[in-house]
């Protein structure tokens, strides 16, 4: 029987990031949205609670600042690019939260998440991360 791999998925960004755990099934264990001054403390709680064997961070926005952050933390770091996640994750974020009401008449190429979800896009790039 085969070990689980987990991974922390993070989309960075200049105020906020996105995190998700998904393990190597593509089940998402947790996610969320935080502040930055939150990053180590969280990735570092993250790291307790879950067996983490990788970190994947997107490549763009704020990256060295969070790998600068983050390095401390003795797992492994891997950029991932963040090339049109954004539109994924919108799509993703419908298929995981669908319209309700009136909304479901709306074409979804039409609607916008009613909230931030970088942690959506942190999910699509832990799916391009167990893609490779």
């Amino acid at each position: 029987m085969r070990k689980k791999s987990f991974i922390l998925a993070i989309d960075p960004g200049n105020s906020k990031w996105g995190v998700a755990i998904v393990d190597s099934d593509l089940i998402v264990h947790e996610q969320g949205i935080f502040v930055l001054d939150l990053l180590y403390t969280k990735v570092s709680e993250f790291t307790k609670k879950y067996e983490i064997d990788h970190i994947v961070l997107g490549n763009q926005t704020k990256s060295s600042h969070f790998l600068k952050v983050l390095s401390p933390i003795e797992i492994p770091i891997h950029l991932i690019d963040e090339k049109g996640s954004t539109l994924e994750a919108k799509d993703l974020y419908f298929e995981l939260y669908p319209p309700s009401g009136i909304k479901k008449l709306i074409p979804r190429g039409l609607l916008y998440p009613p909230r931030d979800f970088d942690d959506v896009t942190a999910i699509i790039l832990a799916q391009r991360f167990f893609a490779n």
